[in-house]
Order: C-alpha cells, then structure tokens, then sequence
C-alpha cells in the first residue's frame, strides 16, 4: 500500500508531520526577521486575512498582569491603535488564553504559537475549559513537562515581534469561531477554542492530552453538556486519514524527535538513523512508550551508543538546517509504508513506534537497519521480541 508514498509525493510534508516539521518546533536558528506580529481572520469564504500587530498588543495590554503574575516580565504595549482587528468578537476570556499562549512560547524560546501553546494558554486561564480540563487530571506542569519533552527549548530569547501563529493554530481558531457561531453565541470564549482544538485533533496539542490519558471525544461531549448542548457528531473530515492520519500520538511524538535529531546532526533529511534514535528517545525521559521501552531493553539498545553508531556512519552536516528545509528520506517514507502493513497485518486501529520499528528493520539496505544489525538487532530478532513484547 503507497499510502505513505502518496501522502509525501514530491517531498512534500503531509498530515502532522508537515505540521511538526515546518513549525519551527526544535531547537535551532531561531533568529528570524525581526517583524510585526501577522495573524489572519477567518473570513466567511474560509480564506485568512492579513491583520496587523496591534492583536498581540492589546492581548498584551490585557494580560501584562496576569503574564507578571507568572514570569514577573510586563510587556510594556505600544499606543493603541485604531485598527479593527480579527479578535474583537472574542471575549476577554479567549484573549487572555491567547496572550498566555504567547507568553508560553515565550517561555519555551519558540517564535511561533502552535496548538500546544494554546492548551496551555487553555490550562492557565481560570474559564470553563480549564475547570474541564483540571477535572480530567489536565495540570499546567504535566502539559509543561510534555510540551518540553516533545519539543524542547529554543535556544535563543524570543520577543513577542518574532511570534506568529502556525497554520495548525489558525485552523483551530477557525474552528472556535466556527463552535461560537453554531452554538449561537455571540462571542468566542475560551470554551470555543477548547472546542476547536479538540475538532483539530491532530496536533501536537491533541497528542499531549492523549498521552495524559484524556479521550478527546469524550471530553468534546462533555463541554457541550456544560453549556446545556447536545453534542453534535463529529464532523467528518475532507479526507480519509492519511499516513499520519493512523499515527498515535506516541508515533506523532516520535516524528518530532526524529526531526530533533536530524536538526542536531545539521541534517536536511529524517533517514531511518534518526528514525531508530527517535524510538531510542521515546525509551526515557518524561513520556515514555512502556512497550519500545521493553523491546528495546531486550534487545540490548541504548540510545548513546546508537547515536556513536550512527554518527561513525553518517558524518554531521557543515551547516546549521532549519526545520522548515527538512523532508522525509525515500528509506524513511518506505519504512512508513512497511509500518502501516505491519499495523493492517496485525489488525490494529494506530500505527505505533514498534511498527515503524518493524518498517525500518524489514530495510536491511538502509542505514538504521544496518546500525541496528551491529548490536544483533536484525530483521528476524527484531520481529521475534516485537511478537513477544506485543502478546505479552
């Protein structure tokens, strides 16, 4: 099946993994252009249109308190501006979610607010979504500690100039107007972002709530009950799930860190040798994948003599790449398509790490099947303690 293959045609990112890789996620070259903050207004048609940065500014003025309250930094916010701007039929509850969420990224040296930023803008703001998210066990460190495992810091400060909204964002605030106007209210609060970030389901954000064990229809229906509304159904998507329409979150996780890794070694490319250091990389740490963690124990992998190996083959790059240059390696795109076999043989609902691990495994030509070989994890081993692993 060339699900993969198709999803990637052209080299170009598809599903989450056009997300995770083109936000500018990890950690390196983050001195972009100085300029104003640019953001889009969901129009009727569906299209975006420019706004200016006096949003950011009077989020700022809104929230420098609450932000002090926190960082102890005050933004001090330029003069009004007479402007229109695409935020005025949210209430002061979704802004002050938007101006943390800035702040977030700010905290995390990232220069753009993505999904993740605005669950823990969500998390911190004392609205209904956050009483809905803390009551099912959704805490503002968890989310922190999640967000940095996945993503991890930039390395250098980041100013709220710097900071635009990934596509991913903007299509979750699409979604919120969307909730507002379907539920007939006026403005769009922070439950409507809630609500939109939920009906997105495919970010980052959504990743890390399904890792803290929350179902994201369940607590969609739950917030409708809250606002005294039946739940609609779940609107269909455009398109049937794609290649990363199957990933699990712990495999959506496992895309990040591989790209983490190819960004490290000033790699334009994710190859199966970042793929086999990514899945090293979900063995420890803070969100752990217990069934890798098991296998990989078994067959004797640790992932600081797989980065020696990896890089005793595979020499660093001479320049510094940024992750909007990175693309999926024909082995890696292979491999995927191998994994998603692997989850269909098996008749499983998610494509989980072991069967990428399979998928890059079943390519004893490609360069992280063959670091693999050298510790004795060959293509029959490998399948032999995924079995096992997988029945026990």
């Amino acid at each position: 099946m060339d699900i993969v293959v198709s999803a990637l045609a052209g080299g170009v990112m598809g599903g989450i993994v056009a997300v995770i890789l083109t936000l500018g996620l990890l950690r390196r070259d983050r001195r972009i252009r100085r300029a104003e903050v640019k953001v889009h207004e969901a129009t009727p048609s569906g299209t975006w249109r420019a706004a200016a940065g006096p949003l950011f500014r009077r989020l700022t003025r809104r929230s420098a308190a609450a932000q002090s309250e926190w960082t102890g930094r005050v933004i001090t916010p330029p003069a009004p501006s007479p402007t229109r701007g695409p935020f005025d039929r949210f209430n002061d509850s979704a802004k002050r979610v938007l101006a943390l969420a800035q702040d977030e990224a700010i905290l995390f040296n990232h220069n753009y607010i993505g999904t993740e930023h605005i669950l823990l803008g969500l998390v911190r703001e004392d609205g209904l979504a956050s009483r809905l998210l803390h009551e099912a066990g959704v805490e503002l460190e968890k989310v922190r500690k999640a967000v940095g495992f996945v993503i991890g810091r930039g390395d250098a400060p980041t100013t709220p100039a710097e900071i635009t909204m990934s596509p991913r964002t903007k299509k979750v605030i699409e979604l919120a107007i969307d909730e507002a106007r379907r539920l007939n209210h006026a403005l769009v609060g922070s439950e409507h972002l809630l609500l939109g970030l939920l009906r997105e389901g495919e970010g980052i954000a959504s990743g890390v709530l399904e890792s803290l064990g929350v179902s994201l229809e369940k607590t969609r229906r739950q917030l409708y009950a809250l606002l005294g509304q039946p739940a609609p159904p779940t609107p269909e998507r455009a398109n049937p799930p794609g290649a990363f329409g199957w990933f699990s979150s712990n495999s959506k996780r496992l895309l990040a860190l591989s790209q983490d890794e190819a960004v490290r070694m000033n790699h334009n490319y994710i190859g199966t040798e970042h793929l086999i250091l990514g899945l090293g990389r979900l063995t420890e740490g803070g969100v752990v994948d217990e069934t890798l963690k098991k296998i990989y124990a078994e067959l004797g992998l640790a992932l600081p003599q797989l980065r020696e190996a990896v890089g005793k083959i595979v020499p660093r790059g001479s320049g510094a790449t940024s992750p909007s240059e990175i693309t999926l390696s024909p082995a890696t795109k292979k491999a995927m398509d191998l994994a998603h076999e692997e989850m269909s043989t098996r008749k499983e609902r998610e494509l989980e790490p072991v069967h990428l691990l399979l998928g890059v495994v079943r390519q004893s030509e490609s360069i992280g099947a063959a670091v693999l070989a050298q510790f004795g994890a060959t293509a029959d081993r490998v399948r032999e303690v995924v079995d096992r692993g997988l029945a026990g």
